[in-house]
């Protein structure tokens, strides 16, 4: 796993973690307010058959209500008659967990509580009180909350450690979706570091063995040492050309960029440009065919479409064998505008193809640097097709060649 991914699953488990914690916080605090007041409910339930009855004389419970007892059994609880006057109680629940002297001293603690309902926390009860001649009361042990506490404690920390699992199971799978991106953008700023090292290593080696030459050789003429500095001249050139790419590419993908959007004819940009490129294709032999509309104006950058179409008809010019054919075409639609630059003469191997746009990319046999290309040309036009708000595609076959597209919005 990938430190992007790690830490994508280390954050997200965190803030899982801290949303489940406060979830299970929240219901164990609701269940134990539940607990507590189920509990007076009981006790209220179990008191209130008695109150049809004066206290019975000491020992002798009265005569029980049907119902009473499945309350009381069902959490231990413990009832009684209590005089205020005379300290006299009567117990009408079994009592096995107080002597005489414990339940008195019990009783006196109750009676003097502000509230009818509470807890006796150094005595271990929770007790409820009603009424005051005599006083019923019902006392139950702090045990029942705390078994109840306990269980519900041990089930939610299960539920709380199965859906961390299950959460953390659905992270990891998640994280290669999430990470993918950043993955990928620092594997293209690795390899864009790359190949522009490898670009600029070249020209550099060239510059510094010309000039190491000349060094050593003071005395030459200057004819005689003019292939060093031509050579000198040219690397000097490239890496010009190269760096004057990337500082256009680097312009292009900034976000907060201003581009002014105006009323531009597409077809007077794609004339203009299809006239510039004539004499490339008179030197190569190549014929030059447009199929425009009269007019096809929308609104975009003038500067920005120039470069797109001058890009990708220099582009296809270039690849074209001599002899061959280049057409470019403008469709105008009920809302886009689609420019097409086709050269029926060269292919790109499908391998090659969904790479055409990525910076630095080119073929095994176009890396030698035959063409004099860096790869970013075409990098810099689908940026720029984008950032206009189209898209911009490539197809290539052997019986039409290569099509390069961009739809516009008009």
């Amino acid at each position: 796993m990938s430190p992007y991914r790690k830490r994508f699953v280390q954050f997200n488990m965190l803030l899982i973690g801290i949303v489940l914690t406060i979830m299970v916080a929240a219901v164990a605090v609701y269940m134990v307010n539940d607990y507590y007041n189920g509990l007076r409910v009981t006790m209220e339930q179990v008191v209130a058959p008695l109150q049809g009855f004066s206290q019975p004389p000491k020992g002798e419970p009265p005569e029980e209500k049907p119902g009473r007892d499945g309350f009381a059994r069902e959490k231990n609880i413990l009832t009684v008659f209590y005089s205020l006057e005379s300290g006299d109680y009567s117990v009408l629940s079994p009592n096995n967990s107080y002597t005489e002297v414990e339940l008195r001293g019990l009783l006196s603690a109750i009676v003097s509580q502000k509230e009818d309902f509470g807890t006796l926390r150094q005595s271990g009860v929770i007790y409820y009180r009603s009424g005051n001649a005599p006083c019923r009361i019902a006392i139950a042990s702090t045990d029942y909350i705390t078994r109840s506490v306990g269980n519900l404690a041990l089930v939610l920390l299960a539920i709380w450690l199965g859906a961390m699992l299950l959460f953390f199971a659905v992270s990891v799978k998640l994280s290669a979706l999430a990470a993918r991106p950043m993955e990928e953008a620092m594997r293209r700023e690795k390899q864009f570091i790359a190949d522009a090292s490898h670009d600029l290593k070249t020209p550099l080696s060239v510059i510094l063995a010309n000039n190491s030459i000349l060094l050593e050789n003071p005395e030459m003429s200057v004819g005689s040492v003019r292939r060093w500095v031509d050579s000198t001249q040219e690397a000097t050139k490239r890496m010009q050309q190269l760096i004057s790419q990337m500082l256009t590419l680097a312009d292009v993908e900034r976000p907060d960029a201003a581009l002014s959007m105006e009323p531009v004819d597409l077809a007077a940009v794609a004339t203009k440009a299809a006239l510039e490129m004539e004499s490339l294709a008179y030197e190569k032999h190549v014929t030059l065919e447009t199929e425009f509309p009269e007019e096809c104006t929308l609104r975009s950058n003038a500067d920005y479409l120039q470069r797109i179409v001058s890009s990708l008809l220099e582009n296809a010019l270039k690849y074209e064998p001599t002899g061959g054919c280049v057409r470019m075409t403008l469709v105008q639609e009920k809302r886009r505008v689609r420019l097409s630059v086709q050269n029926f003469g060269s292919t790109i191997p499908a391998e090659d193809l969904p790479h055409v746009f990525d910076r630095f990319y080119r073929s095994d046999k176009s890396r030698k640097n035959e063409s004099g290309s860096f790869g970013l040309g075409l990098a810099i036009t689908k940026e720029m097709a984008e950032k206009l708000g189209g898209e911009i595609s490539a197809v290539s076959s052997t019986k039409d060649g290569t099509v390069f597209q961009v739809a516009l919005r008009l």
